[in-house]
């Protein structure tokens, strides 16, 4: 699947959808292993990921991000 999207977001959209999207690939696959992440992730052509549903993931982040904003505060207990 190449990707063809011109839509853009801000930056701090962008960094919020990253934090989704790793929450919810942890919560998916356990994996804490960055490297399961980023070999699915990264192009094999031009604007096509090695696996198409981290597009999929991606647009889920940002979907959350326009709808409930921010991630929720972590909570640091000393």
């Amino acid at each position: 699947m190449q990707i063809t999207s011109k839509r853009t977001i801000t930056e701090k959209e962008g960094y919020e959808a990253m934090l989704y999207m790793l929450m919810d690939y942890w919560e998916l696959t356990g994996s804490n292993d960055l490297t399961d992440i980023l070999s699915g992730g990264e192009y094999i052509q031009k604007d096509t990921p090695a696996d198409s549903i981290f597009w999929e993931y991606w647009l889920q982040a940002i979907e959350k991000v326009r709808k409930y904003g921010a991630p929720p505060l972590k909570k640091l207990y000393l």
